[in-house]
């Protein structure tokens, strides 16, 4: 599957590699109610660019959204370790109540998603 990275304002962003490996796992792992913002052309600077809008003292760099709400998942834009802390970031809500939810790196946020995923799965 082709994958969209590029954000043209943070070109040089380096995504953590266990966020890479698993955006290209054959077949792709379903995590609904979260989707990877990378498996379509244009999400990933769309969202960029409208959470640049609202919020412009984050540097974000979005990657997955969650269906049911505005939630959208987050790489700290400032931290070029390779392993940066994930901000769940609730799009729209009022400057400074936009902080949904945070995981210390993407592992961690994928645990959480799995978890979700289950959840979700129980309830349907």
């Amino acid at each position: 599957m082709k994958i969209f990275l590029n954000i043209e304002t943070l070109p040089n962003y380096p995504h953590p590699e266990n966020f890479l490996n698993f955006a290209t796992i054959q077949p792709e792992v379903d995590i609904e109610p979260w989707w990877l913002l990378i498996y379509s052309k244009g999400k990933v600077n769309n969202w960029h660019e409208t959470l640049k809008k609202l919020y412009p003292k984050r540097t974000l760099v979005p990657f997955a959204k969650f269906n049911a709400n505005d939630d959208i998942a987050c790489f700290d834009g400032e931290d070029i370790s390779g392993n940066p802390k994930i901000f769940i970031i609730h799009a729209y809500a009022s400057e400074g109540w936009e902080l949904h939810d945070t995981s210390p790196h993407f592992d961690e946020w994928l645990k959480k998603a799995i978890e979700t995923h289950e959840e979700w799965n129980k309830e349907e």
